[in-house]
């Protein structure tokens, strides 16, 4: 199984990558933020295949080799599969239906929008209270950025 903090990494990866594309690749920004988001959407779906198939126990993951509260604890199971798989999926629609908002705009609502997507999946599979305060904060500040980008 592909671990699940490939979903964060995918997330941050592809949005910092746009941010390093000039503003006239709206087409490449475009097709990385769709790649990214159906990575992440398989990754998802596939634990959530592995649980529903299997039956298999939930997933602890630590990162930086260490227990929290040194570093990012994050937990997947059969509920946050669903969620999470969800999420993503509901990213990938949007992402589809804000194109033309999005081709608007340009790269930078688009890394907004991975940055939102990725924050949603941190605080369902977080299991650390500093790290679920970080993601959430994320997604307060991406939320906002794609209001302001809708209605501004």
């Amino acid at each position: 199984m592909v671990s699940a903090l490939y979903i964060i990494a995918l997330g941050l990866g592809s949005a910092f990558l746009l941010g390093l594309l000039p503003d006239t690749w709206r087409k490449l920004a475009y097709g990385i933020t769709l790649a990214a988001l159906a990575a992440m959407a398989w990754i998802a779906a596939s634990w959530l295949w592995h649980f529903s198939v299997t039956g298999a126990m939930a997933v602890e993951i630590f990162t930086a080799g260490t227990a929290p509260p040194f570093a990012i604890n994050l937990r997947i199971g059969m509920a946050e599969a669903a969620l999470v798989a969800l999420v993503t999926l509901t990213g990938l629609h949007a992402a589809f239906y804000l194109r033309d908002t999005l081709f608007k705009h340009g790269r930078r609502a688009m890394a907004v929008l991975l940055i939102l997507i990725m924050a949603l999946c941190g605080v369902i599979m977080t299991r650390d209270l500093f790290n679920l305060f970080v993601f959430m904060e994320l997604v307060v500040i991406a939320s906002a950025g794609l209001v302001e980008v809708e209605c501004g």
